[in-house]
Order: C-alpha cells, then structure tokens, then sequence
C-alpha cells in the first residue's frame, strides 16, 4: 500500500474521476438524475480499480478515496432528497449530479426557481468548519471550496446563458452534512452562501428575493435537463 501522501496514493485518489454518473452525459433527461450518482459510481470505480489496497486500507482505519466518495454520496442524497421535497412543495426546480464538461466534473445540485438558479455544492465531514470572509477550514485546514464554488457558479451561468439566450442570475451555496459544529465569521464571504445544514439551505432559498418570471425561469429549467446544454467546447 503507497504512503498516503505518496503520488502513488494521490493517483489512486484521481482514479474515476473520469466516470460519469449512471448516464449518458450526450442523452437522456438530467431530471432522472439520483443524488449522489456521480460520487458513487466513482467508489464503485476505485473499489473495482483497487479492491486489494481499499480492503487493506479498510482494515488498517485509513480512509480511502473511495470511502471518501461514498461518504459523500451519502451526503448528496441526504441534501438531495430533502431538495427535491421542498421543490416538489415550493414550485422550484432541482437536478441533481449534473454532469459539466468532458472531464468527469459534475454539480451536486442546481436549484432553479423564481430566485434564479443555485448550484449547490454538499460537503460531508465529521470534524469542526471554520468561515470568514474570505477563507474556509475544516479541521483546522484551509480547503479551496470557495473558489471552486465561484467557479462552479461562473460556468454554470456562462452555460445556461449560452443555452437560452437569457442573462441567468446565478450564485453558488455550500452546504454540510454532519459537521460537528460550524462557526461562521462577519457573515462569511459575500457571494458564496456556507450553510451548516440543509435546513439553513431551505431558510436562506427562501429568503432569495424574486429575480425571474415564471416563464424564463421554466425555459431554464427545460434548458438545464439536457445534457448538451452542459457540454461546451473550449475552457468552459
């Protein structure tokens, strides 16, 4: 078994990374899409890949890339059933495991609805979140979640602009599953939206003032279900 931070173990992290969800991401309606899609089948890639080093990683207490990715299935279906519950009762709109680009990259879940559009990206840890205005910890070490969920957001508008013609209002949100506690500082940065829980998502969607009419947020809507609209050539 490589070190854990040997390049041995980082490519073994990187392996599936490549694998869609369980979809064609060139057919098909995204609406059929299941939470979580993406980060299971890319366990279920590590574990075929790798099923020495993961069993023996398994009985050593290391926690592996694969684990990691099941962990964090588990979180998108946890956010994700819960969003399509109170789409279902608010009259938004919510994909899940949207598949973005050529290189195995996916959104957990966009959100659209009278609001404009939410890309929202579910993080699963156990250990303590940290917030300010322009940095995020968890367990004490600075991760990149902010600028990927900017990034997330940018693409995505750049997309939906490109697929319907219309100027699409898009921000980014971050949410947490099973976070032991998490304390966020002057409000925390102000174009992404860190939330503790998936309730607190649900309050601040709620508290999203009006930003499109029912019709464009509809032609969106019909625009985000299809693959294509997610495919672009370029840097995109």
């Amino acid at each position: 078994m490589p070190p854990r931070n040997s390049r041995a173990w980082r490519r073994y992290g990187q392996l599936g990374s490549d694998v869609s969800a369980d979809h064609d991401p060139e057919r098909g309606d995204l609406a059929r899409n299941v939470p979580g899609a993406s980060a299971s089948a890319r366990a279920r890639a590590l574990r075929r890949e790798h099923p020495l080093l993961t069993g023996g990683a398994a009985m050593l207490g290391i926690r592996t890339p694969a684990q990691q990715f099941a962990a964090g299935a588990r979180g998108e279906r946890t956010v994700g059933r819960q969003l399509s519950r109170w789409a279902a009762r608010d009259g938004w709109h919510v994909l899940h495991a949207v598949p973005v680009g050529r290189r195995g990259a996916d959104i957990d879940h966009v959100v659209i609805g009278p609001f404009g559009v939410v890309t929202v990206n579910t993080k699963t840890t156990g250990t303590a979140v940290w917030v300010g205005e322009y940095g995020l910890t968890i367990g004490g070490k600075p991760v990149d979640y902010l600028r990927k969920s900017r990034y997330e957001a940018s693409r995505a508008a750049r997309l939906l602009h490109r697929a319907t013609g219309l100027e699409v209002p898009v921000r980014s949100a971050i949410v947490f599953v099973g976070a032991r506690k998490v304390t966020i500082r002057g409000g925390g940065p102000a174009d992404v939206a860190v939330l503790p829980t998936s309730r607190a998502l649900r309050h601040w969607l709620h508290k999203q003032p009006p930003a499109l009419p029912p019709d464009q947020v509809e032609a969106i809507y019909q625009a985000a279900r299809q693959p294509t609209s997610w495919q672009s050539p370029g840097s995109l």
